[in-house]
This record gives C-alpha cells, structure tokens and sequence, in this order.
C-alpha cells in the first residue's frame, strides 16, 4: 500500500520516484549522487489565498496570513526557533510564500534524518502566542517597509494594482502594514487548520536517500486523516484592466516603468494552461528578447538599455505580458512594443526564428537537472498539478508555430496599463 511508482525519462536518462499517502500527503523523491542533499515541504497555501470556502461558509483573511504564517512556523513549543536546531546538525534552512504557495525547505551534506524530522515537527504542528505573533508583526511591518522603499517593487506593484480590481494579485504576498495589524493568533490558528492538511501538502527530497524511510518518517507527523482543501475564491474580475496608466515619484537615476497587457485568467492549473502559457512566453520571447529583431533596433538607436526585460506572469485566473526596463521614453517605449506585437500578428516569424527560440529554451529548460536546489524546488512545487517537470519539457519542445500564432493573435492591445516611477526630489 502506498507503495513507490517511478516515472522515468530516458530521452535525457531522468527519473523520480513518487507515492501519495493514504491522507493525501505526496511525496517526490529525486535519486541523485550528490554531495548535498535537499529537502522542501510545500503547502497549497498563499498570498491569494484571502477568501475561501469552507463547507458552504465563505471565510476571509487579511492579505499577507500566509507569509505571516510561515514567519511563525519556526517556533518550537518551549518557545524556541528552530533554525537553531538546523543549525546543529548542519542543516541550512529557509522558507518563502508565493500567491498559491508557503515551502519550507533545507540542504545539508549529513545528518539528513535528523534535519527531516526538524522539518517536519516545524510544519506539522503551530506554537504561538499572543506576545509572539506580536513581536513578529512588528518584524514583518518593517519588512513591508523596506520593499515600500524600492522603486523596483513599486514600479511592479502598481502594474498590478492598475491591471486588476478584485483578483488577491492586486494585494502583495507580504500584505501591508495596515493588512498585517489585523492579524492575530487565532486568525493564524484557523489559517493552519483550514489549509495544513496533509491532503494539501507535499515533500520532495533530492539525494541518495532512502526512499521507504523518508515515508516512515513523514507518517510520524502526518498519519491523520488529510482534510479537504477549501476553495478559493478570486473574485469576478472585470475583463478590461482598472487604469491605463499610474505615476509615482521616487529617488531613481531614470525613470522605471513596467507595462501590462491583460489577458484571460486560467480557471485550471492544468497542462492544457500550461501549454497556452509556454506557446506565450515563447511568442513573447520571439517578440522582444535580446535576438529579437525589435531589441537590436531599440538598443542600438538608444531607446532600450540592459534593464529591459519582456516576459509573461501566469497565476491562478490572472495571467500578463509584462515589458519593463528604465529610461526617459517609456512613452516610446510603450507605442513602440504595442505596434511591434500588431506587426508580428501580421508578419508572423519564420520557422527557422522559431526553431532557433524553442532549442533555446529547451536546453535552458534541461539544466534545471544540473542543479539538486532548484529541481527540488521544481518539483515540490508540481506535486500537486496534472502535470511535472518531465511533462513541461516534453510540451515545451512540442509547441507548434500555430499555437505560439494562436498565443500572439489572442493578445488584446488596447486592454494594458503602464506603470511609472519618475524622479522625485531628494530629501
């Protein structure tokens, strides 16, 4: 029962063994020769995550509840941390939060079992306090304000404040500081009951390491019954962004300016989507990296410089084309990139363009296996999709010239914003 399956590559000689308890909880094991091992704990819990469902009863949480949360799971019962007790047994341990997800991950080259089971103790059980989560508010309140203090961060986030009226994306990760005042201990307790649940979380482990003990050990701590993850609600998101355009004013050298074409949200984190989304970043890529014929042109004439950057951002229901880069002309800028996505609408790339993109990327793509951090990362992460590493590869390489045509002809042109960081006066 609960036995191991492995699901093999033998195109580039990859493979993974994975099972799902009988609580839900699944687990990756990745068997590599490494000298460092690693380990990550993911849950399905997030920036997004603020209004949910929870048998028939809508619930609301402040924004910033999971990156809150996952600043207390460190605290051990006698009120101690347990990056001190990683720090023991040479265990180098962190965590981060996204908007679908909060990992907890840690690399060491011995004593991996007993790291582990550090890592699990911390994510299966929450010891806080009321003098506790106050403390900790004060810590994420400044935080908050620093990242308030980077035009860098600004400049994004009022991209996505413009674009969006409702979506949980308008709100960041880490909430603000009016956000996080409304958090308390038992707002943090009913986040960890409602959504760390087995059946909602995950552990992916890179290294020479036992697969049938890391299951006997992930049972210790998550034998119970694995719950239902509630849903979670992201509002009815108007088609057409909020604003076309929003100013701030900061200390920078050159203006910053990042722009946005809203596109249609995923309702399913499947590998259809993901399909649509690389024939996206592909069309995009094609449109404006840095072989692309429209950034040769700009950046010889002076209009572009090394800071500009052309990507898509795909989330659950909210996904956009972003182009962002610094400079007096992002006025230009804009009317430029707009007329460049019509023009190639019209005068589509050539096969051999296209070929040239996809090899790229696909030889990008393969290195992710060179490196045990960042697979066990990828992978920890795909637990919980339709789909894995060895399937988003395989789709990368068999994206068609029609569906990176499709991608591109769907962009609707009219419906962006553009967001600016201009000079200010230096205090």
């Amino acid at each position: 029962m609960n036995s191991f399956v492995t699901i093999e590559n033998k195109k580039f000689n990859e493979k993974y063994y994975s099972t799902t308890l009988e609580n839900g909880f699944k687990i990756t094991i990745i068997p590599k020769q490494l000298k460092t091992s690693y380990a990550m704990v993911c849950c399905r819990f997030g920036g997004a995550d603020i209004e949910y469902k929870k048998d028939g009863v809508t619930h609301y949480l402040p924004a910033g509840t999971a990156h809150f949360l996952e600043h207390k799971m460190f605290e051990t019962e006698s009120g101690g941390d347990s990056f001190l007790e990683f720090d023991k047994f040479g265990g180098n341990a962190n965590a981060f939060t996204s908007f679908e997800s909060t990992c907890y991950y840690f690399s060491c080259t011995e004593n991996f079992f007993e790291n582990l089971e550090i890592l699990l103790a911390s994510v299966s059980s929450l010891h806080i306090t009321d003098a506790s989560v106050e403390k900790e508010r004060n810590i994420i309140a400044r935080e908050i304000t620093m990242y308030d203090d980077s035009p860098a961060v600004t400049v994004s986030r009022n991209l996505s404040k413009a674009m969006y009226h409702v979506h949980p994306t308008v709100y960041t990760v880490s909430g603000t500081v009016e956000t996080i005042s409304n958090i308390t201990k038992e707002t943090l307790f009913r986040a960890y009951e409602d959504f760390y649940l087995p059946a909602n979380m995950s552990l992916c482990v890179c290294g020479d390491i036992d697969p049938e003990k890391i299951k006997s050990t992930v049972l210790r701590y998550f034998g119970e019954s694995g719950g239902k993850r509630p849903e979670t609600l992201y509002g009815d998101e108007p088609e057409r962004v909020k604003t076309e355009r929003v100013i701030g004013n900061a200390i920078v050298a050159s203006p910053l300016y990042c722009i946005g074409i809203k596109c249609e949200g995923n309702e399913k984190n499947d590998l259809a989507a993901f399909r649509r989304s690389c024939a996206m970043r592909l069309a995009i890529s094609l449109t404006f990296g840095r072989a692309s014929d429209y950034f040769c042109k700009n950046y010889e004439n002076g209009l572009l410089n090394e800071r500009f950057y052309a990507g898509f951002n795909q989330s659950q229901n909210a996904s956009y084309v972003i182009i962002s880069g610094s400079g007096n002309e992002y006025g230009q800028v804009l009317e430029s990139a707009l007329a460049e996505l019509e023009r190639r609408k019209e005068i589509f790339f050539s096969d051999e363009q296209i070929l040239r993109e996809k090899k790229a990327a696909y030889a990008e793509s393969l290195t992710l296996f060179d490196s045990g951090e960042d697979l066990t990362a990828a992978m920890a992460l795909c637990a919980h999709l339709e789909y894995d590493e060895f399937d988003c590869i395989e789709t990368l390489r068999d994206i068609t010239k029609e569906e990176i045509r499709q991608a591109l002809d769907s962009l609707n042109l009219s419906n962006h914003s553009i967001s600016i960081i201009q000079k200010g006066t230096e205090l």
